[in-house]
């Protein structure tokens, strides 16, 4: 044979039937392979252990009767003087890449169970070439790597008649290769990796999954790339149950041929965009016509009754079981999916497929098709739920926030998420079809920005937060930006954290572009900058710090929960205040912690000079004019009353404890905090405000407004006394600063 390559030699057909039905006593399984050469070369095919057949033009082997549902199948394929064997292929006209390369080749076939006995066909192909011509190809055609392991190679690559071999990822944001092979790995998602060298090439599909361990903020595959676990019993991608692995008395009984079918299947096709090549088909049946919807859960299908709309019939996060149940460590803010529903037909009643998710505490937690009980939601800690019509054949994004219920955990967080091709059991139509893909959970943290001291209203931004299995978390702050300007990505990997949920990092990182069109980023530019970061992440409670010194500024960021406040100064130009995040101090006013008391009614006032009051700190606030504001801010995890000196700050509406003193406008005009005592009513300490505990003190009254401005005392003695006029409250110019409140240059100064 002295042409290039163009014949196929050996054709390669399995026998191979999909059947609903369990095996049934006394059945057997069976198989049949064929071979036939069309071409030059040799092949034959041995089934087993049976026999030693010599290579044939035409050959055959058939299993039967076996009691195991495994065979084995031997092929081999021998060229002809001047030609090579090139592999073995799954299509006849033997393109793309190769199933094996290797001239032997062992094929398992799992065959199914049937009374008859009739078998149906699978074809592989062999493909032989002029021994002259270029051969390359690579014996794994699909393989997987985890993110984590940072490289991979395909190590089965079949190179004859080459010279320079040239390789290329078909997505470099997925993998990129080396000039010998290597792939270095960027992010999940698929590419292929193809080799190319004298007009011969080969390929294979990479995968690349990201592996976390339990205690992470995404759904593990997500993207549904991860087909590892697909069985003849489950064709469910990785992480994900479908039917065919649900569990009831229906399903493990005498119709469970009705329940444990296939209704999920991989297809070639992905969301617009998308770093992979594949999504999920999920597509509804016919149950002795009824339609059967097709349903997807990170948990577990309960089949325990015929009927579809029966409570027996539900899916479950399974917790004993990490296969049928999915670990969170955050709550997120909504979930973004991208499904294309393409219904059957159309449909007036019931024309919506559904999306559904739970974040739960550690229980069986369950999402019923109708109705629901109160032990059941006490379990569920927030929920995002849709239903959608269809999307005319188009892929679609859906974003759905998640509402919580009102209950909490500090235990171990599951979420639940659920896919069905229609919102009613046993409703719409036979054969819908539901395609899903790239599933996120969004992680919106409010921001809050101080630049050189000047602070910023906050924002929302997306933060990822990756859980690795070395109990360790990799940060990362999407697209940030400040004083107007497009920063970009703020990430760190490897930060240990500790028994008590807290993580730090100090020491220089490189900013990358962030990922907003037609946007120029300032950071990659700036090359390594200093960073300083503090966080803490635990339960449902996530915290960052960070101090960054960039192109001559001096930024703070802080990464949370937002969290609301008032802060007020009334007509007596005096208040108390505390919050679980920092505030900047308002012009003219002064904040001040109290730090010390004595029996003569005098207080030891320590004013801040930050500018800032600080998270949890509670203190006295003084103004020019009163002011009622509104203030919000990153919530500072503390405890519920947090005490700084004598100072008290409560965050709800609280009652005075007796012993107690507390900040009031008494009948006589008197301004001070005055002591609770034994009685019938006792007043309220408000929400963000303050009161005072002076142990063992006799004093009936710290006043503010005393003729003689006894009563509070501050410690800042940092003012020249002799540079600016001094005035006491009566308007009366001083020689010296006092004891009480003075006025320099018209702001209150204590002393």
């Amino acid at each position: 044979m002295n042409s290039k390559i163009t014949r196929l030699v050996s054709l390669f057909v399995v026998m191979f039937t999909m059947c609903s039905m369990s095996a049934l006593a006394g059945s057997s399984y069976y198989s049949k392979v064929t071979t036939k050469a069309v071409g030059q070369g040799k092949v034959y095919v041995k089934y087993g252990s049976s026999g030693n057949p010599s290579y044939e033009t035409e050959s055959s082997a058939t299993s039967g009767g076996q009691s195991s549902q495994e065979h084995k199948y031997y092929l081999y394929a021998q060229a002809n003087a001047g030609n090579s064997f090139a592999g073995w292929y799954d299509n006849q006209a033997c393109e793309g890449s190769a199933v094996s390369t290797e001239a032997t080749f062992t094929v398992t076939v799992n065959a199914t169970s049937t009374s008859s006995g009739s078998p149906t066909t699978k074809a592989y192909y062999a493909k032989f070439v002029d021994a002259s011509a270029p051969v390359l190809g690579y014996g794994k055609t699909r393989d997987y790597a985890n993110l984590s392991a940072g490289t991979y190679k395909n190590e089965t690559l079949t190179a004859k008649n080459v010279t320079e071999i040239t390789y290329e990822s078909s997505n470099q944001k997925v993998a990129i290769v080396a000039t010998d092979g290597t792939v270095t790995l960027k992010k999940n998602g698929s590419c292929i990796i193809k080799a190319k060298a004298n007009g011969a090439e080969g390929s294979y599909i990479l995968t690349v999954i990201d592996d976390v361990a339990a205690g992470k903020t995404q759904i593990g595959n997500g993207d549904f790339e991860d087909w590892r676990g697909v069985t003849s019993s489950n064709h469910a991608p990785a992480n994900w149950n479908g039917f065919e692995t649900a569990v009831g008395d229906v399903a493990e009984g005498a119709l469970g041929s009705l329940v444990k079918v296939q209704q999920v299947v991989m297809v070639e096709d992905h969301r617009p965009g998308s770093n992979g090549l594949y999504c999920v088909d999920i597509y509804s049946r016919s149950a002795f016509g009824i339609p059967a919807q097709g349903n997807l859960t990170t948990g577990c299908i309960n089949a325990g009754a015929t009927s579809a709309t029966s409570q027996e019939n539900y899916n479950f996060s399974k917790i004993s079981d990490t296969n049928k149940s999915e670990t969170i460590s955050l709550i997120p803010s909504a979930i973004k999916l991208w499904v294309k529903f393409v219904p059957a037909a159309d449909n007036e009643k019931h024309p919506n497929a559904r999306v559904s998710a739970s974040i739960h505490d550690a229980h069986n937690y369950i999402t019923y098709s109708t109705g629901d009980n109160a032990t059941n939601q006490s379990y569920a800690i927030a929920q995002a739920e849709l239903n959608f019509p269809s999307t005319n054949g188009e892929w679609k994004e859906l974003t759905i926030p998640f509402v919580p219920t009102g209950n909490s955990t500090d235990g171990q967080m599951y979420i639940l998420v659920n896919l069905a091709t229609n919102a009613d059991p046993g409703e719409g139509q036979v054969v819908d079809h539901l395609y899903v893909d790239d599933i996120e959970l969004v992680y919106d943290k409010n921001i809050g920005i101080t630049v050189n001291g000047t602070q910023a209203p906050l924002i929302e931004a997306p933060i990822e937060v990756t859980f690795n299995k070395n109990n360790t978390i990799d940060f990362n702050l999407k697209n940030f930006g400040a004083d107007g300007n497009y920063v970009g990505n703020i990430s760190v990997t490897g930060l240990p954290i500790g028994n008590d949920g807290t993580f730090s990092y100090k020491g220089n990182i490189n900013i990358t572009e962030g990922d907003l069109p037609n946007v120029q980023w300032i950071g990659p530019a700036l090359g390594p900058i200093p960073l300083d970061m503090k966080g803490t992440i635990k339960g449902s409670y996530f915290y960052v710090h960070i101090d960054i010194s960039m192109a001559g500024q001096v930024v703070e960021v802080e990464v949370g929960d937002r969290a609301d406040a008032t802060l007020k100064v009334s007509n007596a130009l005096i208040g108390t205040f505390c919050a679980p995040f920092k505030v900047a101090i308002p012009t003219d006013a002064t904040a001040s912690t109290i730090t010390g008391a004595d029996n003569k009614g005098v207080l030891t006032l320590e004013e801040i000079g930050t500018g800032f009051i600080p998270a949890n700190t509670p203190v006295v606030v003084e103004a020019l004019q009163a002011f009622n504001m509104n203030v919000s801010g990153i919530y500072v995890k503390g405890t519920e009353t947090p005490t700084v000196g004598l100072l008290t700050g409560v965050y709800a509406d609280t009652d005075a404890l007796v012993g107690s003193y507390v900040l009031q406008d008494n009948k006589k005009g008197k301004v001070g905090f005055f002591k609770v005592v034994e009685g019938n009513r006792y007043p309220k300490v408000g929400a963000n405000h303050c009161y005072l505990i002076v142990p063992s003190s006799n004093v009936k009254a710290f006043y503010f407004n005393e003729e003689d401005a006894t009563g509070i005392e501050n410690v800042n003695d940092n003012l020249n006394e002799g540079a600016e006029a001094i005035y006491n409250l009566a308007g009366q110019r001083i020689n010296k600063l006092q004891k009480g409140i003075n006025i320099i240059n018209g702001k209150k100064i204590l002393k």
